[in-house]
């Protein structure tokens, strides 16, 4: 289990949950946020994802969109109307760039909807003001 940071202002990096049902996605993403200062734990389908959110809240969540036993908009509308998870933000990662796609998204209560394949800094970059601007819950 990974220990949450209460504080961004403590200088522990914070936890991202990555919910992909492709483990070189995962990897890749893990690599990229680890190198960053983040500390990342992992989920291949939603229930694992609630699972591991049960256990322990992260900061913030990557989520896939397409999934085989429940789809990313299906998760994070549950996670939403939960009181204890609705402050986390889901930033959605998905191949399809589809203009509606994000609109759903984003009326499920997702932080953002970002395009694969995606710019490194622009994700990294959207992560750092999700994390601060919701900093006030932790």
């Amino acid at each position: 289990m990974v220990n949450q940071s209460p504080s961004p202002n403590l200088g522990n990096p914070m936890t991202i949950l990555i919910v992909d049902d492709v483990p070189d996605n995962i990897r890749l993403l893990s690599r990229i946020l680890v190198k960053r200062g983040y500390q990342t734990r992992k989920a291949l389908n939603g229930a694992m994802a609630l699972t591991a959110i049960q256990t322990s809240k992260p900061r913030l969540i990557l989520l896939d969109v397409q999934m085989p036993d429940m789809s990313g908009y299906e998760l994070c509308q549950m996670l939403k109307s939960e009181p204890d998870n609705h402050h986390i933000p889901i930033i959605f990662l998905s191949a399809n760039d589809d203009n509606s796609a994000r609109k759903k998204a984003l009326s499920l209560g997702a932080a953002d909807y970002i395009a694969k394949p995606f710019n490194i800094e622009k994700l990294v970059t959207t992560i750092k003001y999700q994390i601060e601007i919701t900093s006030v819950y932790y």
